[in-house]
């Protein structure tokens, strides 16, 4: 049931936590970040957005320790922790035997059953979610767009409500591969645009060796599209063997 308060009755909330996603370029570009805050990776195939995401979830872990909720859809739970031990420099065992507080789930592909598991588990603060497009909703809608839209507000919701940081790897539109060029714009996030409105940040991985094989860059261009609590711009990060390096 809605309710109404009097302003002067209105107690504030002062989350003054903040966490840096362990880059330095990039969290200088962005800026702390707080609770209750999306964040899309976005990219097309082949860019490296779930080595991207693993790297920023090992970096919050070591640095944080955060509960975290990893929603991998796209890899099994083996490959997962094969990889997140790669980045830490860890053998699987040493992994598990680190005591992060990280939890897995490979089998949430609906956004009801993603609804509960944060209710069930009240202490998570970091959502992670690999990758969008893979998770589902209510067979109700007559359009994927409106489906997405529907999912994407409820994850608005969820963060609001469970004052969480979310991390979601999205796909990008085909289109990017029609244009001269290839670099990742907001447009590209087609279908899911309704991402634009949702992510207080949005951000873009890019390869440019990728399409242009005679290119000596062999860097990642990291493009911040959207910040609504700081600076855009482009910055850029090394990788090698599943790693992101300043």
């Amino acid at each position: 049931m809605a309710t109404i308060e009097k302003l002067k009755d209105i107690v504030l909330e002062n989350d003054s936590a903040s966490y840096n996603l362990g880059y330095k370029n990039i969290d200088n570009l962005i800026g702390e970040i707080k609770s209750n805050t999306i964040i899309t990776i976005g990219a097309r195939p082949g860019m490296g957005k779930t080595s991207f995401l693993n790297n920023v979830i090992i970096n919050l872990l070591n640095n944080y320790n955060l509960p975290t909720l990893y929603i991998s859809l796209d890899s099994s739970k083996e490959k997962l922790i094969s990889d997140l031990a790669s980045i830490s420099n860890k053998s699987v065992k040493e992994l598990q035997n680190n005591d992060y507080n990280l939890y897995i789930s490979a089998n949430c592909f609906n956004i009801s059953d993603l609804e509960k598991l944060l209710e069930e588990n009240e202490d998570i603060k970091v959502l992670a979610i690999d990758y969008i497009q893979l998770l589902s909703g209510k067979n109700t809608f007559t359009s994927m767009a409106d489906s997405y839209s529907d999912i994407l507000s409820r994850l608005k919701v969820m963060a609001e409500k469970y004052k969480l940081i979310i991390l979601l790897t999205s796909q990008l539109s085909r289109n990017v591969e029609l244009r001269m060029d290839k670099e990742p714009q907001i447009k590209d996030l087609g279908k899911t645009s309704a991402l634009e409105e949702i992510s207080d940040i949005i951000m873009f991985l890019y390869h440019e060796d990728y399409y242009i094989k005679e290119s000596k860059n062999k860097l990642t261009e990291v493009i911040v599209a959207k910040n609504r609590y700081g600076k855009t711009g482009i910055t850029y990060l090394n990788y090698k063997e599943n790693k992101y390096i300043d």
